[in-house]
């Protein structure tokens, strides 16, 4: 039997380069189309720890966290520090789960639905709904029964999904009113429980667990509407339903096994890779958060911004180097000047400062002044003269009333993320720019 494999494995190796080339080109593929369901399946284990008894976080039970996220959050990459956070991790399988969202006049508010494949299947909120509130029913693709009286049908791609929902907060004094108005959001399972997932998704995995955790997931429901193509090609190198990666033919589990760290290493471009760069800034694609067949976008997302929200509800333009070309180091003093008027949108903007770990996820980095970003509702910003807006960004904190244009950073790879919620037409189509970093003395 070991000489068989062995000639399997020889044979492989002498095949052509083209066959070799296509097989690479299947396992890649197969590596884009899985990645983001295993970081779906690793970030809802990760929220099960959220729960009074840890791991045992029910399916279509609404969280709110009542506070900003910090240097402490780490349990989605690329937070935002500009808005509460409240989430479920729903199981359509068994029926309709109703959201309700209240009425909420002069705050903006989203709830995204992501399927399983992280796609926005649905945001509901300010800038599709309006201001009234309204009743949901979430349904998956399947369900054809009935739904509560009053309430909206809205179909999700999978019956696995991430409810994600952001209420603004307008700065320090509003904390509280921003609560007040995220528990007005309320999750009916409708006596669903949902099915407990049973494999555990660590941050790291073993190509085996990432293999086996996919496959788990993609066995719990249908493919969503699109994804079947890809998804033969996904199975030529065992990313299906019922498979394991111990049963995988060897020579499979070797090609797995020879490339699994540097297929996760060409995603560490992250929300910067594909996009359009101008002046150090990048400019990723209109197809973010609703990615079609792209799964190259959709993974690189998933590692650097799982949750993104389309184009549409909000853009995130990624600093990737300054003026002169160089990346960004927290060792360095910038400054950026946004001309009057600053970012182009109907609901806020804000520029916030990640540490790039080694792993290509972004997090804050902790300072004395609890500080991660700053925006058109930062208290105290000193603007100049003609309506200018300077932000400092690193070294030392400035003296006086600049201190409160200073964003801090540290030594080492830095990303600065500038998110334009409900972005005008000219910012979306790429007829208005943001300046480029000067690098300071």
């Amino acid at each position: 039997m070991r000489r068989m494999l062995a000639l399997i494995v020889a044979v492989l190796a002498l095949a052509p380069a083209g066959v070799r080339a296509q097989t690479m080109s299947e396992l890649r593929a197969a590596y884009q189309f899985a990645f983001p369901v295993y970081e779906m399946a690793r970030t809802r284990a990760a929220a099960a720890g959220t729960a009074s008894k840890p791991g045992l976080l029910p399916a279509n039970y609404l969280v709110h966290r009542p506070t900003l996220a910090d240097a402490a959050s780490r349990g989605v990459t690329t937070p935002n520090n500009d808005t509460l956070y409240s989430t479920a991790w729903l199981d359509l399988s068994a029926g309709p789960v109703v959201l309700t969202i209240p009425p909420l006049p002069g705050r903006y508010h989203s709830a995204a639905v992501m399927n399983l494949f992280t796609d926005n299947d649905a945001v509901l909120g300010t800038r599709v709904n309006g201001e009234g509130g309204g009743r949901y029913a979430l349904v998956g693709p399947g369900y054809r029964g009935k739904t509560p009286d009053g309430a909206e049908v809205v179909r999700i791609g999978t019956n696995d999904a991430w409810l994600l929902i952001r209420t603004l907060v307008d700065g320090p004094h509003d904390l509280a009113a921003a609560q007040a108005a995220q528990k007005g959001f309320k999750l009916d399972a409708l006596g669903n429980k949902g099915r407990p997932v049973t494999e555990s998704a660590p941050i790291e995995p073993d190509v085996a667990t990432f293999v086996n955790v996919v496959n788990e997931m993609l066995g719990r429901g249908r493919l969503p509407s699109g994804a079947t193509m890809r998804a033969r090609t996904a199975a030529k190198a065992g990313i299906a339903a019922g498979r394991r990666f111990e049963t995988l033919p060897a020579p499979m589990q070797a090609l797995w096994r020879d490339n699994y760290a540097a297929l996760r290493n060409e995603l560490k471009v992250g929300l910067a890779g594909g996009a359009t760069v101008v002046d150090g800034w990048a400019y990723g694609s209109n197809a973010l958060g609703e990615y079609g067949s792209d799964d190259g976008l959709r993974a690189r997302t998933a590692l650097a911004g799982l949750g993104a929200l389309p184009a549409l509800e909000a853009m995130y333009i990624t600093a990737v180097a300054d003026a002169g070309g160089q990346p960004l180091d927290g060792a360095q003093r910038y400054r950026l000047r946004l001309p009057t008027g600053n970012v182009p949108v109907k609901a806020f903007w804000s520029l916030t400062m990640y540490q790039a770990e080694p792993d290509g996820r972004l997090f804050f980095i902790d300072n004395p002044l609890d500080r991660y970003a700053i925006g058109n509702r930062s208290p105290g910003l000193v603007r100049n003269p003609d309506g200018s807006l300077d932000i400092l960004i690193g070294g030392p904190q400035p003296e006086g009333a600049l201190a409160a244009n200073w964003l801090p950073a540290r030594p080492g790879p830095i990303r600065l993320v500038m998110r334009a919620y409900l972005p005008h037409r000219e910012l979306l189509l790429g007829f208005s720019r943001l300046p480029a970093l000067e690098r300071l003395p």
